[in-house]
């Protein structure tokens, strides 16, 4: 008689892909470069504040129309939570991003952070 393997325990994660917008593409360098420096900031403090676990461009994105420039991720426990902090970021806020949020689960252990979330 053979016992039951335990199940596999997962952590559960939000998972954001950032995006340039189409509107993005109409904005002159100058621009671009304050609301991505101002974009930065608003990352930087929430990744020291534990509010985002980890933030980061990309590179080699498909080719979409809105290609992929960067990922995060969150474990607030909430979609909402993410879209709400997400909306405040001023890269949002002024159209040069949008983001794409979805949950991401992975087993138990596997990564660790040196800023644990916010709780």
């Amino acid at each position: 008689m053979s016992v039951a393997p335990e199940p596999i325990k997962l952590e559960t994660y939000e998972l954001v892909l950032l995006r340039h917008t189409r509107q993005a593409r109409e904005f002159d360098e100058q621009t671009t470069e304050r609301i991505f420096r101002e974009h930065l900031e608003y990352t930087l403090s929430m990744v020291a504040s534990g509010q985002q676990l980890a933030a980061g461009p990309v590179r080699d994105s498909p080719a979409e129309e809105e290609d992929i420039c960067g990922l995060g991720l969150f474990q607030q426990g909430s979609l909402d939570k993410v879209r709400d902090l997400l909306n405040g970021d001023p890269g949002v806020r002024q159209g040069l991003y949008r983001f794409d949020v979805m949950t991401w689960t992975t087993p138990a252990g596997r990564i660790s952070f040196t800023n644990p979330p916010a709780g």
